[in-house]
């Protein structure tokens, strides 16, 4: 545990015993204790934010080590083979070349031997970006561990990965999980294409076996499959503007500041459809997909009875799943922490361990912004098995430079397009349940 991180968790747990002490004590509030509440509540969200970070920088330092020492193989590789070792600045040069040729910038021999060493033709007008995959043991930022499966092995380093910085590949990456509420604990499905996939279910949980008398038959009972259809939608990060200037002047942050940008864009809308999708015409959201659990009895109130009843219309079967857990809007967090059950037992309980997510009921909760706040009619909590909601990310992100429209400003425009769909996998037994308001 970094210092940073344990600093951070005695921080959160002082808060959390304030919070707790201060709802004991809610029947005999003042003003002030109410506007200590809000200031209490507001600091521990901001403490678990910055250990989500930090957490989060950590694994993006990890990550890159992992990626360098087999950079540093290549490269020894390379070496005895005669050639020119390729590093992070020669990545980072070859990017820059197709970032100045494409704004008409000279090209000078350094940038040439980067797109030689690296494979990038830098007259392209396009420039395509793979999502990578995780490697053994990096998290995202929900509960549990990444779910990544590949259709098949594209953008690994061996097919291309090399060819992109790394600054840029992990700022689109971390962009996309920091708005991606269910990205961050839903089974990420990445495809080479974009083509309509069925992925098939099959729900036996009414069949059972039978007894036999001595040589009796046995008897046939059919299985029922059924499919859900995983296909992808277009999306646009809209146009993101760079000055001339660090066009220019930048070799080394140019990649990290446009992966920042495009990510986040991209990031914003997919992760409003990842919850709140029709599935009509654009992804299915976890909010649509889910079965129903419970309807609370009050528009603007949840009770402890009802998350608890919530809980218990999951089946067992996906309690136990690793990727089990609670989704709902930060403000939905902050009135639940004040809630106990018919013991007098908090409902809602921090994380104790530097990895460990606060819990409710004792299953871990991830904050989903995009999910709504208590009224009428609204999803306000999910519970299930989170992986089976699924993400499918199609075929690579791809940019282009936005060729005059913005010149007046002596700036370039960059635009990303990506594909991607979202659907709940339930075979009719329900592995993720909502509360709707009343």
């Amino acid at each position: 545990m970094s210092d940073a991180i344990k600093k951070l968790q005695e921080q959160r747990s002082e808060l959390s015993a304030k919070i707790k002490e201060l709802a004991d004590n809610q029947e005999n509030w003042s003003a002030e204790d109410r506007e200590t509440w809000d200031a209490v509540n507001t600091s521990y969200d901001e403490t678990v934010s910055e250990m989500e970070a930090e957490k989060e920088r950590l694994d993006v330092a990890a990550r890159l080590s992992e990626v360098s020492q087999a950079r540093d193989v290549a490269s020894f590789k390379a070496q005895r083979a005669g050639e020119e070792p390729v590093t992070s600045e020669t990545h980072n040069l070859a990017f820059q070349a197709w970032a100045r040729y494409q704004n008409g910038l000279d090209i000078e021999e350094r940038h040439q031997s980067a797109c030689r060493q690296v494979g990038i033709d830098y007259k392209s007008p396009s420039f395509d970006v793979q999502l990578q995959q995780n490697p053994a043991g990096y998290r995202h930022n929900g509960f549990g561990r990444s779910l990544e499966t590949r259709a098949q092995s594209v953008g690994t380093d061996s097919a291309g990965g090399y060819t992109v910085p790394e600054g840029f590949v992990n700022e689109l990456e971390r962009s996309l999980l920091a708005f991606g509420g269910p990205r961050r604990v839903a089974r990420i499905l990445r495809t080479s294409t974009g083509n309509d996939m069925p992925w098939a279910s099959v729900n036996d949980t009414g069949n059972v076996g039978r007894l036999l008398a001595e040589n009796a038959a046995i008897t046939e009972t059919a299985v029922t499959f059924g499919s859900v259809t995983i296909s992808s939608y277009k999306y646009s990060s809209d146009s993101v503007l760079i000055s001339a200037e660090l066009m220019s002047d930048s070799a080394f942050s140019l990649a990290q500041e446009v992966g920042s940008m495009l990510g986040e864009r991209l990031g914003r809308i997919t992760a409003q459809h990842f919850t709140t999708g029709t599935g009509s015409s654009q992804p299915q959201g976890i909010t649509v997909g889910a079965s129903a659990g419970v309807t609370a009895a009050g528009a603007a109130a949840i009770t402890a009875d009802e998350l608890i009843e919530l809980y218990h219309s999951v089946d067992p079967a996906y309690r136990n799943d690793p990727s089990f857990g609670w989704m709902m809007h930060d403000d939905i967090i902050l009135y639940i922490r004040k809630l106990k059950d018919a013991n007098d037992q908090y409902l809602w309980q921090p994380g104790l361990q530097d990895s460990e997510p606060d819990r409710l009921l004792g299953k871990p909760v991830v904050v989903n912004n995009d999910m709504p706040a208590l009224a009428t009619g609204n999803v306000t909590v999910l519970v299930g098995a989170m992986s089976k909601y699924v993400v499918r990310d199609a075929g690579s992100v791809r940019m282009f430079r936005l060729e005059e429209r913005y010149r007046d400003n002596d700036q370039t425009g960059f635009v990303a397009f990506s594909r991607h769909d979202g659907r709940v996998i339930d075979a009719g037994t329900g592995p993720i349940k909502k509360l709707t308001q009343a």
